[in-house]
């Protein structure tokens, strides 16, 4: 998956000014929500094999926020001696192993400590975050599938295939909010 693929897939999946003020949420809200899926393409046409670099590098992202999930801009990237560090996650940073290529969540007090694992690398992540956009967007329009931890297990499960393997469902376990059934 391209950047300008990624960008266009998660524009698509954004919801209408108007549904969102039948929610009876405020405008700064609406504002903010609505630019977190949309990704302004910037001039400059970096070309990186790395899609989430690439994603960075040629799209504005300072209101990406996904499922708690935020990027850096590309002067914010940085590179440990094991990781790039691409976003965050919560209070963690997102980053990019240099070695596997997977993408993880590491410990922000303790840079080499992987707290989990989010996918086998780049172009899955994008996937797998799309996913997660759709179905943030079905739990925020219905409260039943948010309250509904079968779903969400099953949900999460269908993303971890998407990220790689069953290595990655914790995360999105997480990231969907699920606490057991």
């Amino acid at each position: 998956m391209t950047s300008i693929e990624f960008a266009d897939k998660l524009k698509s999946l954004a919801p209408s000014k108007e549904s969102l003020s039948r929610l009876g949420v405020d405008d700064e809200f609406i504002k903010h929500y609505l630019n977190s899926y949309n990704l302004k393409r910037i001039k400059n046409e970096i070309a990186h094999i790395d899609p989430i670099l690439n994603l960075i590098n040629n799209h504005d992202v300072s209101n990406f926020d996904i499922g708690m999930i935020n990027l850096n801009s590309a002067d914010d990237v940085f590179e440990t001696e094991k990781n790039i560090i691409v976003g965050s996650y919560d209070a963690d940073m997102l980053a990019i192993d240099k070695i596997t290529d997977e993408i993880v969540i590491l410990d922000w007090e303790n840079p080499d400590y992987v707290i989990s694992r989010c996918s086998k690398d780049s172009e899955t992540f994008l996937y797998a975050i799309l996913e997660v956009a759709k179905i943030n967007k079905e739990m925020f329009f219905d409260e039943g599938l948010s309250e509904n931890q079968q779903a969400i297990k099953e949900k999460s499960m269908e993303i971890a295939g998407i990220a790689g393997d069953e290595r990655y469902l914790n995360f999105y376990l997480t990231i969907l909010g699920y606490s057991g059934e």
